[in-house]
């Protein structure tokens, strides 16, 4: 019995001396518990909270039960009672099991042992961080001045031919390092001739002209199948040409595809009414007249002279 009392002791004393820890030992199963304890012997406090005890779990409420129903048998044993005998046999003495109660004394106790006092180390909380820096804010672009010479296209130009033609064209306004021009021919009956697609963009190596051209349901012409490619030549006074690339000047494989065009020129004038007057020439090199083979040869040049629509 000296066993069985200083092995509970020893077990249920490790965690909890001089802590907080403990046993504690529920209270719908401490009174039996406790009497049955006593009965085979062990050495039990007399209250049954003991100092310094945490409430048990669920699981450990359940290995309690099964403790008390052990025990409540060794002490049946003990008393020489039996099951279903009303016969009350010879006592037989504790120390007949001392094996049984060993086990049984340290199973009790281990169950019951209580976890560490202290609680389980909680993480830090993580340092605040800075707020993200806003990125500066994003202004529009300005007009490349290298561009400015050729603000006087914009706007909305347009003029009817005698055959009851009308051709308009529409550029908006400096952009960054671009300008956008649009063409637009249109038959007496409503339906488009043509249409022109123009940029005019600035880059390191000067101001250069694109230009696309389609028919009127966006067929592209056999002979303008690449995008034109010319270059300013000279712009003042509200006048700007341009003219043909020479192959390979703004990298390898750059071509013009102007054929015989020779310049575009682009000038503004004001009417004797007061208004613009925006003219686009067009001039080729110099070219035969089939119908005179005997002269030389002469540029053909096409003007068109459109006033301000807006």
């Amino acid at each position: 019995m000296a066993l069985a009392g200083d092995s509970l002791a020893a077990a249920s004393a490790a965690p909890g001396a001089g802590s907080a820890s403990g046993i504690f030992i529920a209270s719908s199963a401490a009174p039996g518990t406790m009497r049955a304890m006593r009965s085979c012997g062990v050495a039990l406090p007399s209250s049954s909270v003991i100092p310094g005890a945490r409430k048990v779990s669920n699981a450990e409420r359940s290995m309690v039960r099964s403790f008390r129903l052990l025990v409540a048998f060794c002490s049946t044993a003990r008393s020489g009672k039996r099951a279903n005998s009303p016969q009350r046999t010879a006592r037989l003495p504790f120390a007949t099991f001392p094996a049984m109660h060993f086990a049984l004394t340290l199973a009790f106790a281990a169950s019951l042992v209580a976890a560490p006092s202290e609680p389980p180390a909680q993480p830090a909380p993580a340092a605040p961080t800075a707020p993200a820096a806003k990125p500066a804010p994003r202004t529009p672009a300005t007009p490349d001045a290298a561009l400015a010479p050729l603000a006087f296209l914009e706007g909305h130009w347009v003029t009817t031919l005698p055959n009851g033609m009308v051709s308009e064209e529409s550029w908006l306004p400096v952009r960054g390092k671009s300008m956008l021009g649009s063409f637009r021919q249109t038959r007496p009956d409503g339906t488009p001739a043509f249409f022109e697609f123009t940029q005019i963009v600035s880059g390191a190596k000067g101001i250069v002209l694109r230009q696309v051209h389609v028919h009127g349901r966006f067929e592209t012409d056999d002979r303008r199948k690449e995008p034109m490619f010319l270059k300013l030549a000279k712009a003042e006074n509200d006048s700007a040409s341009f003219v043909p690339v020479a192959d390979g000047e703004f990298g390898e494989g750059t071509t013009s595809h102007a054929a015989d065009l020779a310049s575009v020129t682009y000038s503004r004038t004001k009417a004797e009414d007061g208004t613009d007057r925006l003219t686009l020439r067009i001039e080729s090199k110099p070219v035969k007249d089939p119908k005179k083979p005997d002269a030389p040869a002469q540029p053909q040049v096409i003007e068109l002279t459109m006033k301000r629509a807006d």
